[in-house]
């Protein structure tokens, strides 16, 4: 199917609160009366994890997402992730200005192990903050936030800084160092081209841990659909 493409991340449930492809959100919203289908792949040494996360903004500054994702292992595809989460901004941004937002949402995690499915639910919430210079050509983000996980009985601090820099009309530069209070945070870089003005974009990135080697290497590919404005 070709629109199985983007990234779970590298550091257990993060990128599983992230927008697309990147693990650093950014602080803004679908446009009012919109909705959009992201939809990824992570691809490694140990197989492809494949996700569809659709959702919508229908009141004007409320984006609701319902996230899912699917693995297989040697019992077959299971239904690996589902994620709900709401994403509102304090502050639009404008070109050479900035944005202030902040999302929340809950994932049901199920892992598969010699004695079947064990399912555990997991909580986050960040604060978001991004920036425009030269006129939106250079956009930079900035994450605060914690994830709480069912399973270990752990909260930790997350944490993320994310860059968009244009190359051309429709190509764009992207990468991110992405982390939490313990443990070593991780990278992801690569491209964005814009198919289709407003309404089809694809990424195509490469990440790992820093200090890693080639084991947690990884490539993502993510196409993002929007659909015009539902309603007037």
């Amino acid at each position: 199917m070709i629109a199985t493409m983007a990234v779970h991340g590298l550091l257990g449930m993060q990128s599983a609160h992230a927008a697309g492809s990147m693990n650093v959100d950014d602080a803004q919203v679908l446009g009012a009366n919109k909705c959009q289908l992201e939809t990824w792949g992570k691809f490694n040494r140990d197989g492809t994890e494949r996700w569809l996360n659709p959702s919508c903004n229908l009141t004007g500054n409320l984006e609701v997402s319902w996230g899912n994702s699917w693995q297989r292992d040697a019992n077959g595809m299971y239904l690996a992730n589902s994620q709900l989460q709401g994403k509102t901004v304090f502050k639009e941004m404008a070109p050479d200005s900035y944005g202030v937002g902040m999302l929340g949402g809950v994932v049901r995690q199920t892992d598969s192990g010699d004695d079947g499915r064990r399912r555990s639910w997991n909580y986050y919430s960040k604060l978001l903050t991004s920036f425009s210079f030269k006129d939106d050509a250079v956009l930079l983000h900035t994450n605060l936030g914690f994830n709480h996980r069912g399973k270990e009985q752990t909260t930790r601090l997350t944490w993320g800084l994310g860059n968009e820099t244009r190359l051309m009309q429709r190509l764009s530069l992207i990468g991110e160092v992405f982390g939490e209070n313990k443990g070593k945070p991780g990278y992801q870089a690569g491209v964005r081209a814009t198919l289709v003005p407003e309404h089809v974009e694809m990424d195509l990135t490469y990440g790992n841990t820093f200090g890693s080697e080639t084991r947690g290497r990884y490539v993502v590919l993510g196409l993002r659909f929007i659909t015009p404005e539902l309603r007037r």
